[in-house]
């Protein structure tokens, strides 16, 4: 009987594009592979739908070598409990992985039989070929085993330096899975396509490198794992656009491509002519990338904006001072501001999406002031992501928290969402008002009115409202 080895996909979308190369790999090793996704897991933690997926995960692994999950800090529970429900229904082991326990492994004892810790692609190869072989691999590097109430700690496998060498991700539909909540169905073209879609557009989403050039403290990367491995790595022109190729033969219906690589802009100017070159000539779709200001200057954008780049994001996070030396991140207010203003110079051919963090604990009210002025400054038009900041396991800034006993449960990502008015402007300066209005809102008269907490609740419960309202006007238009 040939054995497989069975991934189980928990993100709310159908990128997961670790365990597709993952996927991939082994295939091109001789080995089986077969994936789950469970996109509604976050939405489905009672016991029932634990139950109902446990049983379906159960009939389909009677032969796997392993069933390995690969999950962020958000779905630590849900992947908690659907192991729990597993455990004692199947006889292969249970491998975690991903970023939350290569960052804190020892959250796996009682729960996960093997953890993987960083990059998976050489170190689950080994595994299997030994395990085929019914040899010994407690010892191989690249994992900790539970056994006998206790790990076995071993060292990390190595890196892939030569990205190229990689098989493009598995999206061959073979082996593919989508659990609904209540039913699994076999991966098929049309299931895969409808969650591909990204505001209403079929969009794919691919990755050109892998590591950071910033180490930025609420981040979450393998970066601190291999600090002497030189992480940061790109994929070669030539390979990116040959994937791109291949799905868009695959995917016709396809609209627009993601870089969703941290720093797309880390590239030097003559990679981007590559790129560009190649890309308008063999895609020709348009395209959105991610930025860091610092890396922005006009012969980028200009290359990138001519290729097809009309949709960039650029994480700010912050026009406070203090706070980016908190994040350890740049550049300067003036910095930000020359790239915001480079980047309109493009305006009706590029739209931006600037990211900024809110419901920092660390933060002062005159920090988040400080931040509102900056943002009054960039032309329009320009959308706005505003985020609480999560702090996440393993991360600087919440080993920081945990000293300052704003953490208790160090398993699990921590956020601290509230209501205030300064936070109800970060969401107004969303929507396009006009800028004598803008500063009127952060004026000191008005901060100091407005931040009573029933003229709080009341601005939250107009604006939910309006919301609501506006969702059912939408309803009614799509059923018209």
């Amino acid at each position: 009987m040939n054995k497989k080895v069975t991934f189980i996909a928990p993100y709310d979308d159908l990128m997961a594009y670790g365990i597709r190369i993952l996927s991939s790999s082994l295939r091109k090793e001789g080995f089986s592979t077969e994936i789950i996704f469970t996109p509604h897991i976050l939405k489905q933690m009672d016991t029932h739908s634990i139950s109902l997926l446990s049983d379906a995960i159960k009939e389909m692994t009677h032969d796997s070598f392993f069933v390995g999950i690969s999950f962020f800090s958000c779905h630590f529970n849900a992947v908690k409990a659907l192991t729990e429900a597993i455990r004692n229904k199947i006889r292969a082991p249970i491998m975690w992985g991903g970023k939350h326990i290569s960052a804190r492994p020892e959250d796996a004892a009682g729960f996960a039989d093997i953890v993987c810790i960083g990059e998976a692609e050489i170190a689950i190869k080994n595994l299997l070929n030994a395990m085929a072989k019914n040899d010994n691999y407690y010892d191989l590097n690249g994992f900790w085993f539970f056994k006998d109430g206790n790990f076995k700690k071993n060292r990390l496998a190595p890196i892939i330096e030569d990205l190229d060498s990689l098989p493009y991700p598995d999206y061959s539909l073979e082996g593919h899975y989508l659990w609904d909540g209540k039913t699994m169905h076999k991966m098929t073209g049309e299931l895969l396509q409808a969650h591909l879609k990204i505001a209403e557009k079929t969009v794919y989403q691919t990755l050109s490198s892998r590591g950071c050039p910033y180490s930025c403290t609420y981040c979450s990367t393998f970066k601190a794992l291999y600090s002497d491995s030189g992480y940061l790595r790109f994929r070669t022109a030539e390979n990116v656009i040959g994937e791109l190729k291949e799905m868009k033969f695959r995917f016709p219906r396809m609209q627009a491509i993601t870089f969703c690589d941290d720093n797309f802009f880390a590239l030097k100017e003559d990679q981007l002519e590559k790129y560009a070159a190649l890309y308008r000539n063999e895609i020709g779709l348009p395209f959105r990338c991610l930025a860091h200001a610092h890396d922005v200057n006009k012969k980028k954008l200009e290359i990138l904006v001519n290729a097809g780049m009309n949709e960039l994001q650029i994480g700010i996070q912050t026009g406070s001072e203090k706070t980016r030396k908190l994040y350890k991140r740049g550049p300067s207010t003036d910095k930000v501001l020359d790239a915001v203003g480079l980047i309109h110079q493009f305006k009706g051919r590029l739209m931006p999406f600037y990211d900024f963090i809110i419901d920092n604990p660390f933060e002062e009210e005159e920090d988040l002031i400080e931040t509102l002025h900056m943002i009054q400054k960039f032309p329009r038009p320009y959308h706005l992501n505003v985020f609480s900041l999560i702090f996440l396991p393993g991360t600087e800034l919440q080993k920081k928290a945990q000293e300052k006993g704003l953490i208790i449960d160090s398993t699990r990502q921590f956020e601290s969402r509230k209501k205030s008015y300064i936070n109800f402007l970060f969401y107004l300066y969303c929507r396009t008002i006009p800028r004598r209005i803008m500063w009127i809102l952060v004026s000191k008269p008005m901060l100091k009115t407005m931040k009573h907490k029933y003229i709080v609740n009341f601005l939250y419960f107009m604006s939910d409202s309006i919301k609501r309202l506006l969702k059912r006007k939408a309803d009614t238009w799509a059923i018209e």
